[in-house]
């Protein structure tokens, strides 16, 4: 049963979105990385992804870098992020599919 949820939730979802929290930055104390990941469910997604929309409450992008295909589909983007708020932040991935309409992931980001 589990399977077939699983299943079916990719079907709807043209994107599954995650991400990873890094280590400090050297030398400054409020700041952290983070990884954000796309992983594109469709072999030939219609999306590019710099087409990708990031959203910010609670936190500040310090630095971006480029999106990086890691591998078959995935792609990972670089960040250095600073909390704005007191323990947590947030970051809205959005990106505008043509067969799935707006898919609009909220990662929420705490600091290491």
């Amino acid at each position: 049963m589990t399977l077939l949820v699983m299943g079916s939730m990719s079907q709807l979802l043209p994107c599954y979105v995650y991400s990873e929290t890094g280590p400090l930055v050297k030398g400054k104390a409020d700041q952290f990385q983070v990884k954000l990941f796309v992983e594109c469910i469709h072999r030939r997604c219609p999306v590019a992804i710099a087409e990708t929309i990031l959203e910010t409450e609670g936190l500040k992008i310090e630095k971006r870098g480029q999106w990086e295909l890691t591998e078959e589909g995935v792609y990972r983007l670089d960040l250095v992020v600073s909390l704005t708020g007191k323990d947590k932040g947030e970051i809205r991935v959005l990106r505008k599919c043509p067969k799935h309409g707006l898919q609009k992931e909220t990662l929420e980001i705490t600091k290491p």
